[in-house]
């Protein structure tokens, strides 16, 4: 069994100084127009310094009409030169250390909680089974809905790439 510390490769090529990585979990501290701030980059520098081989961020969300929870970082059209510097700043914090950072790019679908939007776009009508009324009831994404996003996506994974992060889940 190979020991955590130990550095290994994935088949694409990238190099990773250990087995340890850090799960993606929502930070939600984006402004409120969906930029990344300087709190994101301390977060994800302490995390490198850490030690961590890889680092995998919460939410980027393509779509600001289904966020995960309000504070969620969106690119959700390509982005401005404010994003570019603010996405820039983050990946290099949160690489400091040497490791890797990629981040998790998502649409909420049935998951945009309630308050965020009542009524949220999904692949299908099947509301969230969990109790307290905190999510809406879906409404089934259209062939275009579903083609536009699949485009938001590919925006998303092309400014991470950009900016400097080491990939993308």
């Amino acid at each position: 069994m190979p020991d955590v510390n130990e550095a290994f490769s994935l088949p694409n090529g990238q190099h990773f100084r250990n087995r340890i990585a850090k799960a993606a979990m929502t930070e939600g501290l984006a402004f409120r127009d969906g930029l990344p701030n300087a709190a994101h980059e301390t977060l994800y520098r302490r995390w490198a310094d850490g030690g961590c081989g890889l680092l995998i961020t919460g939410n980027v969300q393509i779509d600001r009409g289904h966020l995960e929870r309000p504070g969620n970082v969106i690119i959700d059209r390509p982005p401005s030169a404010e994003m570019k510097a603010a996405l820039a700043s983050w990946a290099k914090a949160g690489t400091v250390a040497g490791n890797h950072l990629w981040m998790q790019i998502s649409h909420a679908g049935r998951q945009t909680q309630a308050i965020v939007n009542k009524t949220p776009k999904a692949p299908s009508a099947v509301p969230l089974g969990l109790p307290g009324g905190q999510f809406g009831m879906p409404i089934p994404l259209t062939d275009g809905e579903i083609k536009d996003l699949i485009q938001r996506f590919a925006i998303a994974a092309a400014a991470a790439k950009e900016a400097g992060f080491t990939g993308v889940q």
